[in-house]
């Protein structure tokens, strides 16, 4: 038996992120609360390192198959504290909600001076 699902159940989960998400963070391990994805390492159980508002680019056809959007890239984002930068989370600031965490390449991020946050793909794949 075959296994289906309309683009708009995909884009309608995807369209929540780029409504919602108005916190990016590049945080040293992995945060599992919104605490620590938006407060600063070294303050409280903070993670985050260095912070941006993200832009998206989509809903729109996955590379595989389904849906994904698109996070754009950020430049000369200020980086608040030192160390080493291996996820970046996803926030909701008026709601206080974490709501996406993936990982990226390890990179140890030095207070004051800039990161670039790549583009970056959120896919929701076919059933299968």
């Amino acid at each position: 038996m075959g296994k289906s699902v309309h683009n708009d159940v995909l884009d309608a989960a995807l369209q929540f992120l780029e409504d919602y998400a108005d916190f990016m963070s590049a945080c040293e391990t992995e945060p599992t609360t919104y605490e620590q994805a938006h407060s600063n390492k070294g303050v409280g159980a903070g993670k985050a390192l260095a912070n941006v508002t993200p832009t998206f680019t989509g809903p729109a056809d996955g590379d595989a198959s389904g849906r994904k959007t698109s996070l754009d890239q950020k430049t000369g984002v200020t980086v608040d504290v030192t160390g080493d930068a291996d996820h970046v989370a996803l926030c909701d600031v008026s709601e206080t909600k974490l709501l996406y965490v993936t990982t990226c390449t390890q990179q140890t991020l030095t207070q004051g001076n800039t990161v670039t946050f790549p583009s970056w793909d959120i896919e929701i794949a076919d059933p299968s």
